[in-house]
């Protein structure tokens, strides 16, 4: 299913390792030139800059291309004929993706990171061409489009994609069910997160799924940020007054605000907390990055000082934590610490080294000409040649 040479992605994971392992002094240079010649890898992947420069241009051809199909198929026909041409350039994208993959080798080079993108938005923009299509159709058609995207290119952004589409869905969904639904849009919401969480971080241990470890990582930290968007006082209340009209003046309460508030103080103390125990550091981040979140959640509602000193305050307390915290982390709790490693799993760099360790001296070697010959002993009832 994947499109790509699942040996150089195994190839190129190793590559990984290596440069991680050389960072550290694990191996030395001539040893990682050692094992790598041993493990090519036959992919076309730029540097970021021109992997930019390639995204911009392929967007750029596929601009011209909408306009030349737009004067060669429209011919009055309205939306629906513009319709097809979106469906013909989707079409013509996808086909140009897999030439680009299977017979160029291109591996996230910007190229068919804009081809996959221009795929799906032609898709969503043709089927929105054709009929009605409710909010809550679109975030299940983006959810199958960024599924699918995913699989077949293991692409992570599609990952993030999926997650939100999802959530939109069941926002979406939820949205016209009821008032009871909508009081209970949070907690759904939260759940969903949770499990979805849980689920990226069951997969992303499984070997088969070893080439989505990326594309796991940015699902995580998405579910890890909605879990905390889904219950954030803020996130809350304005979306209960603009998505559902909920009557609410500027200094009302929402009704159990109380728990919100709650969630809003709670969850990042409970991801850094869980982050220094477990050795978690996509946890450790987010949680940081979520104090900031709760400074402003509160700096929104109860404006206690000037802007200027409460954003000052914000900043001298995120200072003062990651210092303090990097003082705590700087010799090794349980294997986790603050000074700078390449990768805090020591199997793998076991692994690394044992795997450099068999390449260097997996030569064959000589049998010796050496066949002991010419000696000449006797005594304690020995009197042969050897």
């Amino acid at each position: 299913m994947i499109a790509y040479n699942t040996n150089w992605l195994d190839n190129l994971q190793v590559q990984q390792q290596l440069e991680e392992a050389a960072a550290v002094n694990c191996i030395t240079k001539e040893e990682k030139e050692v094992a790598s010649a041993k493990y090519s890898v036959g992919f076309y992947t730029p540097n970021i800059f021109i992997r930019i420069g390639l995204f911009i241009l392929t967007v750029v051809i596929a601009s011209f291309s909408l306009g030349l199909l737009s004067l060669t198929l429209l011919s009055g026909g309205g939306e629906k004929s513009f319709a097809v041409v979106l469906f013909v350039l989707a079409l013509a994208a996808y086909f140009a993706l897999e030439v680009m993959v299977e017979r160029k080798n291109h591996f996230q080079s910007g190229t068919d990171d804009a081809l996959i993108w221009i795929t799906g938005a032609c898709i969503i923009g043709g089927i929105n061409m054709l009929g009605d299509i409710s909010p809550a159709a679109n975030a299940l058609i983006t959810l199958l489009i960024a599924a699918y995207f995913l699989v077949r290119f293991i692409h992570p952004l599609m990952g993030i994609l999926a997650v939100l589409a999802l959530l939109a869905f069941v926002l979406l969904s939820l949205g016209t069910a009821g008032n009871f639904a909508k009081a209970a849009m949070p907690f759904v919401l939260f759940i969903i997160s949770v499990i979805f969480y849980f689920i990226a971080q069951n997969l992303s241990k499984k070997v088969a799924f070893r080439f989505y470890k990326d594309a796991f990582t940015f699902m995580k930290i998405t579910a890890l940020l909605c879990i905390y968007i889904s219950v954030n006082y803020c996130a809350v209340r304005e979306a209960s007054i603009n998505m559902f009209h909920l009557d609410l003046e500027k200094n009302d309460e929402l009704p159990f605000g109380w728990i919100f508030w709650f969630f809003t103080i709670f969850i990042p103390i409970v991801y850094i907390y869980w982050g220094i125990k477990k050795k978690e550091v996509v946890f450790l981040r987010v949680g940081l990055l979520l104090v900031a979140a709760i400074i402003f959640t509160v700096r929104y509602y109860y404006a206690v000082m000037p802007m200027e000193i409460a954003m000052a305050s914000g900043g001298a307390i995120l200072i003062t934590g990651a210092y303090l915290l990097i003082q705590y982390l700087r010799q090794p709790i349980n294997g986790f610490t603050s000074e700078a490693i390449a990768d805090n799993q020591m199997q793998g760099k076991l692994n690394i080294e044992a795997l450099v360790i068999a390449e260097t001296f997996s030569g064959v070697t000589p049998a010796s000409d050496n066949n002991f010959g010419g000696g000449n002993f006797g005594g304690g009832g020995a009197s042969g040649d050897f």
